[in-house]
């Protein structure tokens, strides 16, 4: 029998709606090698369990269940067990449970490539983005056309609003083996795994669509985050720890785009929790407080950037751009301050909420065709500054002001 050539790792909780689907969208695939396919349950409470218990009987030697009797990912073990299941594959593919494949080439492709290209690490796809909650479907469209990206442009893409879809990523097995404890602990592994691949050789992106990307899903952590805040800010936390270690790893190359990412989620973190509290869960965990500490003055509801003053006095019509934590604390020190405002805008295709804080969300183009002289207020993280300034530049909508660029 000729030896596996690929394991796919599909990560699972709570799926029982999609896990068909992204199995199906894997054993579609036309490939002249062999594959198999690991299937990882973290606990599940629903059926999931069961359906791939299905899958196991119906293609033994392919399927394989991993099953947890206790949710890992709570225990914060989540990582560390799926890095160590028992892969045969040259190369290794990811896909969580409740996404799925729509070109059944895929592997073949990305194979292909991995194979013809012996200085490239890994390869991953442009994806279809899902809302699950209307049914919206839009390209990610992660890089603007396929090639090669810098390790710069890789450390940078995922660190604001856009990012690649992991379900598309394939890499090879040898670098995988050897991969830092910090990496494999990594809270947010997609990130993590990407940048420590673009560490170790090339990364291809393929312009075509290969995956499909569900966003707006109740088991999605955006979605967990939402509900949770401790479960939030222990991730913020601990995201922190592995950008001051993977700074320390490339030689501080990127230092400044990093910092400039913990910064932001200092700011992020201490618009979600008090100062007290925050403070001890940091030391709690190892972490210098010092950022925290120095971040938290700008989030007191007197707080007030004199930029806001100036922008109030030239705009007929003011807006909060961003319906993220900081987007809230934005408005409670508006009307702290008693200046008044129209609600909260975020960018076309961009997933979002129909009211915010009590205040309706627009759209910006909404917003550019219906109002005369629209300000807005950018109560957004420093990283994604620079990206929502070039959206706002291109519309030649100019009256802005950075509120939180600390």
């Amino acid at each position: 029998m000729e030896d596996i050539m690929l394991s796919v790792i599909i990560a699972t909780y709570n799926h029982e709606k999609y896990i068909k689907e992204t199995i199906q969208g894997i054993l579609s695939q036309k490939t002249d090698f062999r594959y198999e396919i690991l299937v990882h349950d973290d606990a599940s409470t629903d059926g999931t369990a069961d359906i791939i218990k299905e899958y196991e009987i119906k293609y033994p030697g392919v399927v394989r269940g991993f099953y947890e009797t206790e949710n890992q990912y709570q225990q914060g073990k989540i990582s560390e067990k799926r890095h160590h299941l028992k892969k045969e594959g040259k190369y290794f593919a990811i896909i969580d449970g409740d996404d799925y494949w729509i070109d059944d080439e895929k592997i073949q492709k990305q194979i292909a490539f991995l194979e013809a290209h012996e200085e490239y690490s890994m390869c991953m796809s442009n994806a279809v983005k899902l809302n699950c909650m209307t049914g919206e479907e839009t390209l990610l469209n992660t890089f603007p056309k396929e090639g090669t990206y810098s390790q710069e442009e890789q450390v940078k893409m995922g660190l604001g609003t856009n990012f690649p879809a992991s379900s598309s990523y394939v890499y090879r097995s040898r670098y995988h083996k050897n991969m830092p404890g910090f990496i494999q602990d990594a809270e947010s592994g997609d990130y993590a795994y990407r940048n420590y691949f673009a560490c170790c050789g090339k990364v291809y992106y393929f312009e075509k669509p290969m995956v499909v990307y569900r966003v707006g899903n109740n088991q999605s952590m955006m979605s967990v985050w939402r509900k949770d805040r401790n479960a939030y800010c222990t991730y913020v936390l601990k995201m922190i720890t592995f950008f001051e270690k993977f700074d320390d790893y490339t030689g501080k190359r990127f230092h400044d785009i990093l910092e400039r990412k913990i910064i932001s989620d200092c700011l992020g973190f201490c618009a979600a929790i008090g100062r007290k509290e925050g403070l001890e869960m940091a030391l709690k965990l190892g972490i210098d407080a010092g950022r925290l500490e120095s971040c938290y003055k700008y989030v007191e509801e007197d707080y007030l950037n004199e930029r806001i003053k100036e922008l109030d006095k030239k705009s007929e019509h003011l807006f909060i751009y961003g319906t993220s934590r900081l987007g809230a604390v934005c408005r409670r020190q508006l009307d702290y301050a008693g200046i008044a405002y129209e609600g909260f805008v975020v960018s076309d295709g961009q997933t979002a909420p129909e009211v915010f804080e009590g205040k309706p969300v627009y759209y910006l183009s909404d917003v550019a065709a219906n109002y005369e002289k629209p300000g807005f207020i950018l109560g957004i993280q420093p990283i994604n500054v620079q990206e929502v300034t070039a959206i706002l530049d291109k519309l030649n909508l100019r009256e802005y002001c950075t509120v939180y660029a600390v």
